[in-house]
């Protein structure tokens, strides 16, 4: 036979707590690896010397 009534019940909110977990988990690992790409970048010369041209330029 198939999982009774009892089982279904149970499952229903583990299957919410692991879906939310894994959410949570991609959202986390998403924000960390762009502050990690964000720092690399900040500490490259020819990308800041190009962000202050293209700023420069804006300003005018």
């Amino acid at each position: 036979m198939g999982p009774g009534i009892m089982e279904l019940l149970l499952a229903i909110p583990l299957y919410v707590v692991a879906v939310t977990t894994m959410a949570l988990g991609v959202a986390l690992g998403i924000r960390w690896g762009l502050k990690w790409m964000l720092k690399d970048i900040s500490r490259d010369p020819e990308i800041e010397e190009c962000l202050k041209r293209i700023f420069k330029q804006s300003e005018k």
